[in-house]
């Protein structure tokens, strides 16, 4: 994808040039533009998940399943995409301060990483940020006095412990709830939701066209347990005639002879 066409005319991210490249072409109104958009971007993160929006890069940290104590050089990596620059930063900094602005990014690259299979430690946050280990932790302290919640590696034994009903999240999904909607009554973060959304969506393309659960593994990168897991929600998701169909016109959407021939060929390529 050429620099040209990752931004619209004003210098925002891709998502505001396709938005802006459906309203000139096709004169459609904001809000179809908009979905348009976003069904773009869904697309694109399916067939090419280490696509990298503006602003992310892609960091390998310690895996949420790595035991606390372990040597790091013994640890599981796992890569992780994490947004240190998104379009709003720069309109939130001059508001409220470039204080406030680390403490926003700290907040959003460690709910990433943990939609991702991934744990930050303070170290890494200090790396990113040009920080000091002690500013980090006193960040930290500061949002979780405000009652956010930051999960970081040296703290992922003692919060992340809930277990979110991943059956639910795609019912809702299914029937046409928003992320946003999702992570408000999941009470988890949208950045998890969308991530799980896109993974389920993944695996279960793959799955539809007769592709084994060890191939997909293989052509996505997703762990086998993660795998199985989405592959048994859909079986329960197609127990259900009205989800069924909700479920039949997604896909649909998604299995156009373009986007399978995609899928095809990541699979010999990778295979």
């Amino acid at each position: 994808m050429s620099t040209a066409l990752s931004k619209k005319a004003d210098g925002n991210n891709f998502c505001g040039f396709l938005v802006h490249y459906f309203k000139i072409r096709y004169q459609f109104p904001p809000g179809i533009c908009e979905a348009l958009a976003q069904d773009v971007l869904r697309v694109v993160q399916i067939l090419s998940p280490d696509y990298l929006e503006e602003g992310q890069i892609l960091r390998y940290v310690v895996s949420i399943t790595e035991p606390p104590g372990k040597l790091l050089k013994d640890c599981k990596l796992v890569p992780v995409k994490l947004t240190l620059y998104a379009p709003e930063d720069k309109e939130y900094r001059r508001q409220k301060g470039l204080k406030e602005l680390k403490l926003r990014v700290i907040q959003r690259i460690t709910q990433e990483a943990i939609a991702q299979g991934g744990s930050l430690s303070q170290e890494d946050i200090a790396d990113l940020l040009f920080l000091d280990r002690r500013t980090v932790v006193d960040y930290i302290k500061e949002l979780e006095s405000r009652g956010v919640k930051i999960i970081t590696r040296a703290k992922l034994p003692l919060i992340f412990r809930g277990t979110v009903d991943k059956l639910k999240m795609i019912k809702m999904f299914l029937k046409g709830s928003d992320e946003a909607e999702i992570a408000s009554s999941m009470r988890c973060s949208e950045i998890s939701v969308k991530s799980y959304i896109e993974r389920f969506l993944r695996v279960s393309l793959l799955y539809r066209q007769g592709i084994a659960a060890s191939t997909i593994v293989k052509v996505t990168d997703i762990s086998l347990e993660s795998t199985k897991e989405c592959i048994d929600i859909y079986h329960s998701v197609a127990e259900d005639e009205k989800l069924a169909s909700f479920m039949h016109k997604i896909f649909s959407f998604y299995e156009g002879p373009g986007l399978l021939e995609v899928l095809r060929l990541k699979e010999q390529l990778r295979s």
